[in-house]
């Protein structure tokens, strides 16, 4: 049997001897690159060429009229389009637009609706319509651009929606500004107001002084108007005295004496009783022409009325009450002095007793009516007073409450002077929140994302080719032993393997435009990757041949989807999420993203540690099948 290090030589001479597998392994050898290559490069930043995504633009807006000002949002809108260069617009009919979309000429369509002018002049509407773009998108020709539109669309809505707000707001603060200057306005007049009811104030309290300083006057004229009454009432009963008195005067001249002396006696104290009600009367017309003259304003007031109607009645029944008095004294008078001739003329001074009793009966009346006129009047007067009062109250209040009123005025207005109107502030109104991103790990374009992904897959990809052109199995010559038998196999395998990380490097860095932080790390991290699928290929095929290939295939399916290389491992369902951990290429993408962008090295040497683990031991497991093959002297073949 040849030595160990024989055995090695021939099985490479038997390889290299054969032209078709040599060019088989040249062509395994580029498969990685060509996938992995020819995927980013196709897909390296394709959000950079979406200005040639085709979208039509259907503007059915009408102008309308509003406050003076014609609106045509959607004239407005479809020029910022032809400005944009977002996307490949084309403005057409609703129905060249529905027909693109069937075609596939379109990818989505916009369109504006004929109230969208409309409704943007509903704001201060008691029910504002919001605009509405309405967007068909054709997610079965492609879901990705739909997406892409739907963002695109967005960003359009938000610049309008920014547009729109920073109108309103600009509205509103021209009418702040108009408000601003009317608060001022009426400030001005509220403390024009506030120092003419304290004036108004002023007066009423000095015409509430004046008034009540008359109230003991009037109470002395009421008081007087009282003993008018009662000695009216007393003047009544002595006249029909002195009547009876008349009539008996013939059977006693004594009791017509008597009765002649009351007479006097009253008549004298009935005519000062009136004098004083006089002078009280007219001490109250002349205080009531003063008032009068001092406020025409009270003029039509019930009180007032009732007191120059009070005041008037009590003139015109003292005119007569006087006269009688008058007149009584001198008949009592000329009585006196003619007391003889009463005796003689007794007869005829009975007739006049009469009269004087019915007068006396007259007078008393009457200054029952001027008793209770004074009354009145004092009672109004009472009346005047608590009205002033009540009066003066209110405009003590109204005062406070118009200082108060000119205070918040000017107060309002400065408020208002202190929001100063601009685009800036306009703006930040229009949209007050805004998005300051950070990125903690910025990747330039979609393939820097996905590199860690497709250089996985190229990889297992390269291995699981691989073993369809070399006989990982049988050996040219009978293996010394299995471990040499596995070396030997596995030798050919580590130089394809160098060979392809070694394309893959160079073509993806240097043609691609891929930047990983640490290029000697990139490189190193690809060959222990592609090693070790190399390893758990060549287990799967001693261990089964096409059957272990059929494995190696459905593990392929198994890493493409529960790996988290193109969505995190939380969305896929949770059996795949259940396998995630046990799935080689899931390590090798994480260690690729922490190489390209992460920069997380500790997170690199655990995933580098894990995958030293799977090689390791596919390796050790190879070397087992294959000693026990040896051992029992089967040679292996390839399977038919």
């Amino acid at each position: 049997m040849k030595s160990s290090f024989a055995w090695f030589v021939s099985e490479w001479k038997s390889v290299l001897r054969s032209p078709m597998l040599c060019v088989s392994l040249f062509g395994v050898m580029c498969i990685p690159v060509l996938y992995s290559g020819m995927y980013l490069w196709a897909f390296w930043d394709p959000y950079a060429h979406i200005e040639k995504i085709p979208v039509a633009v259907v503007n059915e807006d009408r102008p309308v009229e509003y406050e003076g000002k014609t609106y045509a949002i959607g004239n407005d809108l479809t020029e910022e389009l032809k400005k944009d260069h977002s996307f490949a617009w084309a403005f057409v009919s609703r129905a060249l637009a529905e027909q693109g979309l069937g075609s596939h000429e379109y990818y989505f369509s916009i369109m504006i609706p004929e109230d969208f002018s409309r409704r943007a002049t509903t704001l201060t509407a008691n029910q504002p319509t919001p605009l509405e773009l309405h967007v068909v998108t054709n997610e079965g020709l492609n879901y990705s651009v739909s997406k892409i539109g739907q963002s695109g669309v967005e960003e359009i809505r938000q610049k309008l929606s920014n547009q729109l707000s920073e109108n309103y707001a600009a509205a509103l603060f021209l009418e702040l500004a108009q408000l601003k200057d009317g608060l001022q306005k009426a400030s001005g007049g509220a403390a024009d107001l506030h120092d003419g009811l304290q004036e108004l104030s002023s007066g009423t309290a000095e015409l509430l002084v004046g008034i009540k300083g008359r109230q003991d006057a009037l109470r002395k004229l009421d008081e007087g108007g009282a003993s008018l009454k009662a000695a009216a009432a007393k003047l009544s009963s002595g006249s029909a005295a002195l009547a009876k008195g008349a009539a008996d005067a013939a059977a006693s001249m004594e009791a017509l004496g008597k009765g002649l002396a009351a007479a006097e006696a009253g008549s004298k104290q009935l005519g000062q009783a009136a004098g004083e009600l006089a002078g009280g009367v007219r001490s109250v017309n002349d205080l009531l022409k003063q008032f009068a003259e001092s406020h025409p304003d009270l003029a039509e007031e019930e009180s007032m009325i009732k007191l120059n109607a009070a005041a008037a009645q009590t003139t015109e029944g003292l005119e007569p009450l006087l006269k009688g008095i008058t007149d009584l004294n001198a008949g009592i008078a000329n009585l006196g002095a003619k007391q003889g001739q009463i005796r003689s003329g007794i007869a005829g001074l009975s007739g006049k007793l009469k009269e004087l009793s019915k007068g006396a009966s007259q007078l008393g009346k009457a200054s029952q009516t001027v008793s209770a006129g004074i009354h009145q009047v004092r009672e109004g007067w009472d009346g005047l007073i608590g009205g002033l009062e009540k009066l003066s109250q209110g405009e003590a209040r109204l005062t406070a409450g118009s200082r108060q009123l000119s205070d918040s005025l000017s107060q309002g207005a400065d408020q208002l002077s202190k929001l100063h109107a601009s685009q800036s502030l306009y703006e930040m109104m229009a949209n007050p929140v805004r998005l300051k991103e950070e990125s903690f790990n910025k990747l330039p374009n979609y393939g820097t994302g996905m590199a860690p992904f497709f250089l996985s897959i190229s990889l297992y990809v390269g291995a699981l080719l691989l073993s369809t052109v070399f006989p990982m199995r049988s050996p040219a010559s009978s293996p010394p032993s299995g471990f040499m038998w596995a070396v030997t196999k596995y030798s050919f395998l580590a130089l394809v393997s160098i060979v392809q990380v070694l394309l893959v490097s160079l073509i993806i860095t240097r043609a691609v435009g891929l930047h990983p932080q640490n290029m000697l790390y990139f490189v190193g991290f690809g060959l222990l990757a592609s090693l070790v699928f190399m390893a758990l290929i060549q287990l799967l095929v001693v261990a089964g041949d096409n059957v272990g290939r059929f494995v190696a295939v459905i593990l392929l399916v198994l890493q493409l989807t529960a790996t988290s290389g193109t969505f995190p491992v939380e969305l896929v369902p949770q059996p795949l999420q259940r396998i995630h951990a046990v799935l080689p290429v899931s390590y090798t993408v994480d260690g690729f993203r922490s190489i390209i962008s992460t920069g997380d090295y500790n997170l690199l040497r655990e995933d580098s540690l894990i995958l030293l683990l799977f090689g390791g031991a596919s390796l050790l497991l190879t070397i087992i099948l294959l000693t026990l093959y040896s051992r029992g002297g089967r040679p292996l073949q390839p399977a038919a």
